[in-house]
């Protein structure tokens, strides 16, 4: 890998993802026994889908050193999801979906670590009341909100969502992991009682432009004993060709072992999609977030830019939490083919407050900080997705984190400094 002279081995024990091949012929005749035609289709009781998924994730020189001395890691996942969907277009229906994945972790310097689960991800009974504009759902689902900017995460509990003309409102009470989520592991049942209570509220502008607000509060999610409440105002808009933007203006309070304090965040941007085959386009984007202002600590951080691979918003390699920063994105894209979009995107980062690196990643760090400057540095990730074939899809993200020049020994020019990390995410998903 760039930058290092470290041999990594990948891990061959991926049982899980050969038994899962195993299932794909049982599965798919189930699906193929169902009628053919879409009336008749709309009607079956049980939908089976299979999906068969191998990711690979490399972060090189984790401590930001030259040299010898570097810190690697790799993690290798094959995955199978099985999914059943019960009564889907029905006003009582239900699904239930599993996942069974082998991870194994190799760091530098340690033996390699493997962890093989068998995840409960949904596990839902729902009621679609049309009489009052009103889908219900309990048990276990997952949850994103646009750009999975506050929550990205399966959840135990009540969701109500009533759609009404152009409005529409999501309202929950959920804990996170109330129920074993691996079904291998008894401790998998969250200790430490991680729960939230939301109401997220939009109003369509027009077929493609959604403004709204939200307001939740969270506890646990982050640290144990750790209260917040937040809310704010948004507006995203996607038309396939022109403008399209997003905005965040947010605000939140926090409450750990009765201190207490209050911040807040400002995140916007705009995409241009030229009206062409190809669908050029170019981002600009600007986040800003005080010194105390912190997230949910259920979000991911994921979305687009107008192409068909999501990626971490605030860069791959540092993927920073929006807390005590500043970011300025720039970004270049088209479609190489109507199945294949490519993405090159810049990131400036900045603290609004002065703190240590690791308030920001944990996963990087450096022997050297002078603190001189607000500057943390630069990122740049290369986004590539194609559909291979209609089941078939595979992504790759390469991106580099460029520590600033505060990272060094002394304030000498020529002083030893920090050294870049970089990052490598591959994807290859099959659906059935």
């Amino acid at each position: 890998m760039t930058g290092s002279r470290t041999v990594t081995r990948y891990p061959t024990r991926i049982w899980p993802f050969g038994l899962s091949l195993l299932l794909v012929p049982i599965i798919a005749n189930a699906s193929d026994a169902s009628p053919k035609s879409d009336a008749q289709a709309e009607e079956a009781l049980l939908k089976f889908h299979t999906t068969l998924k191998m990711e690979a994730w490399s972060l090189r020189n984790k401590s930001l050193r030259k040299g010898e001395k570097r810190e690697n890691e790799l993690e290798l996942e094959p995955l199978a999801r099985f999914r059943v969907d019960v009564a889907k277009e029905r006003p009582v229906y239900g699904a239930v979906e599993l996942e069974l994945t082998d991870k194994t972790t190799r760091k530098s310097g340690e033996p390699s670590v493997n962890k093989t689960k068998l995840d409960l991800t949904q596990a839902y009974i729902g009621i679609d009341a049309d009489a009052l504009n009103t889908d219900l759902r309990m048990g276990r689902w997952l949850y994103r909100d646009v750009r999975e900017w506050l929550f990205d995460e399966n959840m135990d509990g009540l969701l109500a969502r009533w759609k009404q003309g152009r409005w529409q409102a999501d309202v929950m009470g959920a804990r996170v992991n109330y129920m074993q989520k691996d079904l291998l592991d008894r401790g998998s049942r969250n200790s430490s009682k991680k729960s939230t209570l939301a109401t997220l509220l939009r109003f369509k502008m027009d077929k493609d432009w959604q403004v709204g607000g939200y307001l939740a509060s969270s506890k646990n999610t982050r640290n144990e004993g750790y209260r917040q409440v937040h809310y704010g105002l948004r507006s995203h808009s996607t038309p396939e060709k022109g403008l399209r933007h997003w905005a965040e203006l947010g605000m939140m309070s926090g409450d750990s072992t009765g201190k207490r304090h209050q911040g807040y965040v400002v995140d916007t941007g705009a995409t241009w999609v030229f009206d062409s085959p190809l669908r050029p386009r170019l981002t600009l984007g600007y986040a800003l977030a005080s010194k105390h202002y912190r997230q949910t600590g259920l979000q991911s951080n994921e979305a687009s830019f107008a192409g068909g691979t999501k990626f971490n918003i605030y860069g791959n390699t540092l993927a920073p939490e929006l807390a005590n920063l500043q970011v300025f994105t720039a970004s270049i894209g088209m479609d190489i083919t109507p199945d294949a979009d490519i993405e090159l995107v810049y990131h400036h980062y900045r603290q609004t407050r002065m703190d240590e690196l690791k308030a920001h990643d944990p996963e990087l760090k450096s022997r050297y900080d002078q603190r001189s400057t607000h500057r943390l540095g630069d990122g740049v990730d290369l986004v590539w997705g194609v559909d291979v074939t209609k089941n078939l899809r595979t992504e790759l993200i390469a991106g580099a984190f460029l520590p600033a020049r505060r990272f060094r020994a002394s304030s000498s020019d020529d002083a030893p400094r920090s050294s870049p990390a970089y990052s490598v995410g591959f994807e290859a998903e099959l659906k059935f």
